[in-house]
């Protein structure tokens, strides 16, 4: 079974438990047909509470979450999902609630109760559903990434306030002891999470301390390189890591970057473009600064890495970065397979880093660039045709892409009926972490 599916399997697993346990604590079928509403309202409340201890569990960043879903980017994806799902079944649990008791209906969402573990299950409501709605505001209102980050710490509280909630009602929870204890494990481990990432991944994680030792600026672009002060990072190739900066004028929230320097290497290399207000004040980074980076993730060069099959590598925009150490590795390597980069760009004074890749590419027969600029004369957006010519055996070839998701998704889509592997095809979605 593929990382991936290995990890949804478990999510899957988790909440057919909760629903069996649940059936469990029955002892008749009558007491879910009598009365329908309730029904659901519990069982609303139990799955979604599960899939907001994934939620939490997911944003944890451990090495082995990453190997069961196949990297930060799925991991990240798949968290979204069952952020969306687990709100809507959070909503519906209070909502059937009160369609249940329609006398007293409008009091379920409100803290009003005499049952301190009652109100207290509202307030966790209340929690989940404003930082929710903050998270769509940042979608489509362009909320500041780290008033975002910010409101996300609000989730420990929503799952210690559950956990209190589910431990003190007197409920299906409390009267049936399996389905009790099971409650009380994950939706601890929800708050564990919470703990650890708000209050000791920044000092327990995986944590190394870097010196900026020089910095080149190309347009918008800054190509920035740390030596270690103590111990050097591990990593694998085209790896990426999550890096504060402590400089004056620029906030120490973390942000994720490409390493493309290759993993012999002492120095760190990183090439940040300018694309928010975080990433514009980067212009006041200086020698001498400190950093402290975390990591380090990802998976995108593994069957690179193993495999001496042809590959094809496309990247879109900032997307290069990961190819750049990538190609540079197979060049080192006097590859005998054959590795073609596509840099796909509006225009071409966009192609970073272009003199570097032609002359890595110079270096070796093997190694073919090209960059496809979609909007200059005779350019135009990259074809199936251009990637055939340059690797005919669909079957036996790597195709490697790292881009804005709607390009890697339509890109992957016309490779697969073009006759290309779909298990050959290795996406990482930057966009998604």
């Amino acid at each position: 079974m593929k990382s991936r599916k290995k990890g949804k399997f478990i999510i899957y697993v988790s909440l057919a438990v909760t629903f069996l346990l649940w059936l469990l604590s029955k002892n008749l079928p009558t007491e879910i047909t009598a009365q329908p509403l309730v029904a659901i309202c519990q069982i609303t409340a139990l799955l979604g509470t599960i899939l907001f201890v994934w939620s939490m569990l997911l944003s944890t960043r451990l090495d082995f979450l990453e190997n069961l879903f196949g990297g930060l980017d799925k991991i990240y994806k798949i968290h979204r999902k069952v952020s969306e799902i687990g709100f809507v079944l959070i909503i519906l649990h209070p909502l059937t609630l009160a369609l249940s008791s329609p006398e007293i209906g409008a009091t379920y969402f409100f803290p009003v109760h005499t049952k301190a573990g009652v109100n207290l299950g509202v307030y966790s409501f209340w929690v989940f559903v404003t930082i929710i709605l903050i998270t769509l505001l940042v979608r489509n209102l362009k909320i500041p990434y780290h008033i975002w980050k910010q409101t996300h710490k609000f989730l420990n509280l929503a799952m210690a306030l559950a956990l209190v909630h589910v431990v003190t009602i007197q409920s299906d929870t409390s009267s049936f002891e399996p389905l009790g204890i099971w409650m009380k494990v994950l939706t601890g481990l929800g708050v564990a999470s919470g703990l650890y990432m708000t209050f000791f991944y920044n000092k327990a994680g995986p944590r190394y301390e870097y010196e900026i030792v020089e910095i080149k600026r190309y347009g918008d672009i800054h190509d920035v390189f740390l030596k270690p002060i103590k111990h050097k990072l591990p990593y694998k190739l085209a790896q990426y890591v999550y890096v504060s900066f402590i400089s004056e004028g620029i906030s120490k929230e973390t942000h994720p970057y490409c390493i493309m320097s290759l993993p012999q290497e002492d120095i760190l290399r990183f090439s940040i473009k300018e694309l928010g207000d975080y990433t514009k004040k980067l212009g006041k980074l200086k020698v001498g600064d400190k950093a402290i980076v975390h990591g380090p993730y990802g998976h995108l060069s593994e069957k690179f890495v193993e495999t001496d099959k042809d590959s094809v590598f496309i990247a879109g925009g900032i997307g290069i970065a990961p190819f750049v150490s990538m190609f540079k590795q197979a060049s080192i390597n006097n590859s005998r397979a054959k590795v073609t980069l596509f840099y796909c760009t509006k225009y071409k004074k966009e192609a970073s880093f272009e003199d570097e890749l032609i002359q890595i590419a110079a270096a070796n027969d093997n190694l073919k660039y090209y960059n496809q600029c979609s909007r200059e004369i005779n350019g135009g957006h990259l074809s199936i045709e251009q990637i055939t010519s340059c690797a005919p055996n669909t079957q036996n070839t790597n195709i490697y892409l790292c881009g804005p998701t709607k390009m890697m998704e339509d890109m992957a889509t016309k490779l697969i009926k073009a006759g290309f592997n779909k298990q050959n095809i290795i996406l990482e979605n930057f966009e998604m972490l």
